[in-house]
């Protein structure tokens, strides 16, 4: 857990630069447009300029690019590395922090086609969501149909249509989830675990997609109870000193990485069972 724990706490770092940036920035413009006389929007003039700036969305973006980059580089590396050590942990043969460094040094490279093609997944879930949704939104603009059957024959299609915009990426993510999990364990290549994967998932959808929500849920009660703890901690001294508030909000952010770090593992644990246990 002290690899992961590290690693979570970078991933969330990556996309700082960008942020920090980009508020400097604004920061920057609307000290600019105050000190300029006569106007009374001269600062909002001066930060829509920045907003309109090419060069200020390439920089912000080309930050943001990177951090998403690195975030998803060490997610590979940690997938790569964490879910060998933990097949060989659930078969009896530990294989210690040497096992991670072996994993990740032989894993990372073979493991980065099948995290493209999850990405695609996601992606593709997304896309296919959003189109959804938004076809909705532009049938839903014209108005109610004057006729009764017309009217409840649009409403069902839109239920079945937002229905499967929540559901789809739904499915796509535990697919590339377990896509991973499987080409890590096993160093198949993208294509041969995606056929695996997608066998398994057809022989037993219930226990995957069973298995996915209550490990959301189980990760949504884990964040919103450290959050709730973290908060009731801050509210006890509001006005202390600086070192009194800082302590506990980095107790709860190291709380809260490492018990996202537990969730994922045991996530990638019981995907590396359904997807390369013995069939029976």
């Amino acid at each position: 857990m002290a690899p992961g724990l590290f690693l979570t706490g970078v991933r969330r770092m990556a996309s700082w630069p960008a942020i920090w940036i980009g508020g400097l920035l604004l920061l920057r413009a609307v000290s600019v447009g105050l000190g300029r006389p006569g106007s009374p929007w001269a600062a909002l003039q001066a930060v829509l300029a920045l907003a309109s700036s090419p060069r200020f969305w390439a920089l912000f973006g080309g930050l943001w690019l990177a951090g998403v980059v690195l975030a998803g580089a060490l997610r590979v590396a940690w997938i790569s590395g964490a879910v060998p050590v933990l097949g060989a942990a659930m078969a009896g043969q530990g294989r210690g922090a040497e096992g991670l460094v072996e994993g990740l040094a032989e894993g990372f490279a073979p493991l980065l086609p099948a995290a493209l093609l999850a990405l695609v997944l996601e992606l593709s879930g997304g896309l296919f969501a959003g189109s959804l949704v938004l076809g909705t939104a532009m049938i839903a603009r014209r108005g109610p149909s004057p006729e009764v059957g017309a009217a409840v024959g649009l409403a069902a299609a839109a239920a079945l249509a937002l229905t499967l915009a929540l559901f789809v990426p739904f499915l796509l993510s535990t697919l590339a989830d377990a896509l991973l999990a499987r080409a890590a364990l096993l160093r198949e290549g993208a294509a041969t675990a995606l056929a695996a994967v997608s066998r398994r998932f057809l022989a037993r959808p219930g226990v995957f997609l069973f298995a996915a929500l209550m490990f959301g849920l189980v990760a949504w009660l884990a964040q919103a109870s450290v959050r709730a703890t973290g908060a009731l901690i801050a509210g006890v001294e509001p006005g202390g000193p600086l070192l009194l508030r800082l302590g506990p909000k980095l107790m709860v952010g190291t709380a809260a990485a490492l018990l996202a770090g537990v969730v994922d593992l045991v996530w990638l644990g019981t995907l590396a069972v359904l997807t390369c246990g013995r069939e029976r």
